[in-house]
């Protein structure tokens, strides 16, 4: 897999284009970007303007990526393992610029900045291979003393136009760090991904807002009781929609139990955790929610049969090695409880706990 720098090459006769695949595999062919020679003055030339918008999807697509390798947001219909999403949805770079002539490259983008009356406006036109569909034109304005935020849109846009989910992951990661607990341009991006989108497509942004009413309720400290129990029913109803639609589909399953198991409902917690190690057994999140519940009741055998199925999944985690440790140790088994915390101690030699539940055992 080649590294995250851009790559520059020329296609056939024509101009110097970027390339990059975004993380759901759409390849996309950006073209140079023109810019006026009044923006030149201030720095921004024909490489920097689309260096500048290239980075944009390029981030926007590393937010969802990263995103996707958390138990607080939705993955795709790919049922992967963690170690493999961080993989497969590392930004690769197109190597052969040739390839979009051949109609290999589903997207083709072009596009200038222009200076309309004064303002400077930034248009962008998406073609696809497919001869049926109509050329995405989009118009953005923007200040020419610093045309950063009109890229910013523009790339947002188009990345909307070519991979709609992706948009709504980035609008909900920006409105919760931004404590906008309504969601509006995530709600919104939703709407429209639904409205434009294919119905078997519809589970994954269904997924998406049951994840969204989640973290409403987790993060939005002026909800009262009653209120953040309303946003955990809206979120089981969005999850339990995507369900009905893909029913292997891994992260609602994990999101519904997290829920049960908030309410203290959880025989359904474990229901539905045993449904996600069922369609994924190497899931490392789903194993240790899991193993923490059965603790928490005191069910240290059940317990530990979750731990070291988890620690066989991640063998260099401490805290996995802890969470064994403690269980082996509520069993009677001091010796199996010992190795997991000197591997413990090992891993993480400046953790005194480890050290000291050791000492404690001896």
């Amino acid at each position: 897999m080649f590294d995250l720098g851009l790559l520059t090459y020329p296609v056939i006769g024509a101009v110097a284009v970027f390339a990059v695949a975004l993380f759901s595999g759409e390849n996309v062919v950006i073209e140079r970007i023109p810019v006026p020679y009044q923006l030149q003055w201030n720095g921004y030339s024909t490489d920097v303007a689309t260096r500048q918008f290239t980075d944009a999807l390029r981030k926007l697509n590393d937010d969802a990526a990263s995103e996707l390798t958390d138990i607080e947001v939705d993955p795709t219909n790919l049922q992967e393992g963690l170690g493999a999403f961080e993989d497969y949805f590392s930004i690769t770079i197109l190597v052969n610029g040739a390839r979009n002539v051949l109609g290999v490259i589903p997207y083709y983008v072009e596009g200038e900045i222009a200076d309309v009356h004064g303002q400077d406006i930034m248009t962008v036109r998406v073609f696809t291979d497919k001869a049926d569909l109509p050329v995405y034109v989009s118009v953005t304005k923007g200040d020419a003393d610093n045309i950063q935020p009109m890229i910013q849109a523009a790339a947002v846009d188009t990345l909307e136009h070519i991979n709609p989910y992706v948009v709504c992951l980035y609008y909900r990661q920006t409105e919760l760090a931004a404590g906008q607990f309504d969601f509006a341009k995530t709600q919104a991006a939703a709407d429209r991904y639904l409205a434009s989108q294919p119905l078997d497509k519809h589970f994954l942004i269904y997924g998406l807002l049951g994840r969204m009413h989640m973290l409403k309720a987790e993060r939005d400290k002026a909800l009262t009781a009653d209120q953040k129990q309303a946003e955990y029913d809206e979120a089981m109803k969005y999850l339990k929609a995507a369900l009905l639609q893909h029913d292997d589909f891994l992260y609602p399953y994990i999101n519904i139990g997290l829920i049960y198991a908030g309410r203290g409902q959880n025989d359904l917690a474990e229901k539905f955790y045993a449904r996600a190690v069922e369609i994924n057994p190497n899931y490392l999140i789903t194993r240790t929610l899991w193993g923490d519940l059965l603790a928490k009741e005191g069910r240290w055998q059940d317990a530990a049969i979750q731990y070291v199925a988890a620690v066989e999944i991640d063998r260099d985690n401490a805290g996995l090695r802890d969470k064994l440790a403690r269980a082996y140790q509520a069993l009677g088994r001091p010796d199996a409880a010992r190795t997991q915390w000197q591997e413990a101690l090992r891993i993480s030699p400046l953790t005194p706990a480890y050290a000291n539940a050791l000492r404690d055992l001896n």
